[in-house]
């Protein structure tokens, strides 16, 4: 659906923002004829902006929190002891396409389906942020791990660019989430 707005011509008051004609709104007979071609109605683009800039938000973190999880990812400070499994990898990649496809359902402009799409788009983001954040922060604070020899060894694991953008997208996603819910 499209939203539009009156365009005044030249000779008539300028219009409200956000002003909608009641029904049956005609005109006062007093104003100037409108040029010969002249649009009255012409679609609101403001509004169109602040309704598919949101779902754009949510859209692009959920392609970055994908995108992070092509990406290296995790690496362990011994990884002839402990290999980093694709648990987390997976989890990022999961939770991008599904924000990602949230986005789109928003950028769809269905009112419940919008909001829907919101309310899920920013647990998910929350949930996806709470996960990588704390794998990140128990990778850095490390567990103990026995080696092949029997012998305890601590092995940390550091973040890279990949789970810091995947963390960046679902936040990201998130803000478009809230940003859906101030433009209704």
């Amino acid at each position: 659906m499209m939203t539009t707005r009156l365009n005044p011509p030249p000779g008539w008051p300028p219009v409200p923002p956000g002003w909608q004609p009641p029904p049956q709104w005609q005109p006062d007979p007093s104003w100037p004829d409108p040029p010969p071609g002249w649009n009255l109605w012409i679609e609101d683009t403001a509004a169109r902006d602040r309704h598919i800039r949101p779902a754009q938000w949510t859209i692009a973190g959920g392609s970055a929190a994908f995108l992070g999880s092509l990406l290296p990812f995790l690496s362990s400070s011994q990884p002839d002891i402990y290999a980093v499994n694709s648990s987390p990898k997976e989890s990022a990649a999961f939770f991008g396409v599904l924000l990602a496809g949230l986005g789109v359902i928003m950028r769809a402009r269905s009112g419940r389906a919008n909001s829907v799409s919101a309310i899920l788009a920013l647990i998910l983001a929350g949930l996806a942020v709470l996960t990588l954040a704390g794998i990140t922060l128990a990778g850095i604070v490390g567990s103990d791990e026995t080696d092949a020899f029997g012998n305890t060894v601590h092995v940390n694991l550091s973040p890279q660019i990949g789970i810091l953008i995947s963390i960046v997208g679902c936040v990201a996603a998130g803000i478009g989430a809230i940003m859906s819910f101030r433009h209704r």
